[in-house]
């Protein structure tokens, strides 16, 4: 079977489990394997925005494994510029009307199958790299006090909550990635991406917020802009679609391009592409920064800036310093060591001072986890809100066993107590409240009151006072 109809076989199917269940029917098939490598690996750039018209013959005297081994000298930049448009080209025009189909889809970096990374991977272990993330460590007193005492001081860094994002440039080209390393497709003529793309090679960490919004709303306005920009991209909506996505999203935002424009980047570390990669650095912490600060266009840009970060000397500094954060509403800050390197996952230097509360809030439904996930049967979410009614969230975060019990109980668990944990309180440009990051602790069968939204104000109160850290 070509290619081709395989791709066009997972493509038809809607749901991501039976797309997983196709795809593994060809683990054998190693040229599949290549095409799904070069379509979607970030190590792999072509460097070509359009593809140029081209004729494919009526027998074909090249087959895909050719055409596959001619497109590599695009990426290794051994042709480029003109010569490489000319060089695809004459490869598009030697084999069939499939095979140019499946060099189109590799060109473009997506298979279009419906398929990211992480599932690709779970049916052929490990085919495509898998990005990279240096997250940090929950709060342990033992564990910050110990930065102090092998380097003297530290980086007390603003603990932001946009939307998380790689930049990941290559020869002036930008691509923006989610922490599962899906792409986040925000428009090429946007302020930020022209920015962008004047930073020499490597991959930012940062996130996206948007000039003039509080993070909550930007969030929501950022995936909206990112999901218009990325189906239209990807050619799963229609023109016509599209455009009728942006009128909508004008009634209620205004101006699209105007909203692209306010997308701002702020970032906090710099690793090179080979670092990143390899998924790790040996590059100090402090050396990264000064990257940042010397050889990037950082002070010439408006929509691209570095976090804010204060170096304090000691543990009961970086606790003051915590403290101050709280009080101006931001969620909390990042203590990273001086001389730490870079590597994927939650290393030791890096630890976080975070917000963390419990508050006990009553049931008043449940919702079903995401459509064609192995949650789908099963409620995963459960609707909260205040004895008064003026702070409702949506908790998850469940174990198995416990959202299988509350799918069978549901009817008799309505009103029920829950207790669950969160980042502190939210409330959104309306005057609604809710919870940052809520996950169920455990149902509390035991109570028949919960927290009000004064209570629950009250215990934040108590949280940002630190009382128990210090």
């Amino acid at each position: 079977m070509k290619i081709k109809q395989i791709l066009d076989e997972i493509t038809n199917e809607g749901g991501s489990n039976q797309k997983m269940v196709i795809l593994g029917k060809y683990n054998d098939n190693e040229l599949l394997k290549r095409v799904l490598y070069l379509a979607h690996s970030k190590r792999v750039n072509f460097f070509i925005k359009q593809i140029p018209d081209y004729t494919t013959p009526v027998t074909s005297f090249n087959t895909l494994e050719d055409a596959l081994n001619q497109i590599i000298v695009l990426s290794d930049r051994k042709v480029s510029g003109h010569n490489a448009i000319i060089h695809l080209k004459s490869t598009l025009s030697s084999v069939d009307s499939d095979d140019a189909r499946v060099i189109e889809l590799i060109i473009g970096k997506n298979s279009k199958i419906g398929m990211g990374t992480s599932n690709i991977n779970k049916v052929f272990k490990d085919l495509i790299e898998k990005t990279p993330y240096q997250g940090a460590k929950s709060f342990d007193e033992k564990l910050a006090r110990a930065i102090f005492e092998k380097y003297g001081y530290a980086y007390s860094d603003i603990k932001m909550d946009g939307r998380y994002a790689n930049a990941i440039i290559m020869n002036g080209e930008v691509e923006l990635e989610s922490r599962q390393g899906e792409k986040t497709h925000i428009p090429a003529d946007s302020l930020l991406i022209e920015e962008l793309s004047k930073f020499p090679d490597g991959v930012l960490n940062g996130e996206l917020t948007m000039v003039g919004y509080d993070r909550y709303t930007s969030n929501g306005i950022i995936a909206s802009i990112v999901d218009i920009e990325g189906r239209g991209k990807n050619n799963d909506r229609s023109d016509i679609e599209t455009s009728k996505k942006i009128k909508d999203f004008e009634k209620k935002h205004g101006s699209f391009k105007e909203a692209v424009d306010k997308i701002r980047y702020t970032v906090w570390d710099s690793i090179t592409l080979d670092n990143y990669f390899d998924k790790k650095s040996d590059i100090e912490y402090r050396d990264r920064l000064g990257f940042l600060y010397n050889k990037t266009p950082l002070t010439e840009c408006t929509r691209v800036s570095i976090v804010e970060r204060k170096k304090v000397y000691s543990y009961e500094e970086a606790i003051q310093h915590f403290q101050e954060v709280l009080a101006r509403g931001e969620e909390g800050t990042i203590l990273k060591a001086p001389k730490a390197f870079w590597k994927d996952g939650k290393p030791n230097w890096q630890v976080k001072m975070k917000l963390e509360m419990n508050i006990d809030l009553r049931i008043v439904g449940f919702q079903y986890g995401e459509k064609g996930t192995k949650n789908e049967n099963v409620y995963s979410t459960i609707n909260l809100e205040s004895s008064c009614g003026k702070l409702r969230t949506n908790a998850s975060g469940m174990k198995e066993v416990m959202m299988a019990d509350i799918t069978e109980r549901a009817d008799e668990l309505m009103g029920t107590i829950v207790e669950i944990r969160c980042c502190g309180l939210s409330q959104n440009s309306s005057g609604d409240w809710s919870t940052l990051h809520p996950s169920v602790v455990e149902l509390r069968d035991d109570k028949d009151t919960c927290d009000s939204l004064e209570s629950a104000q009250a215990i934040e109160n108590m949280a940002k006072g630190l009382e128990k850290l210090v």
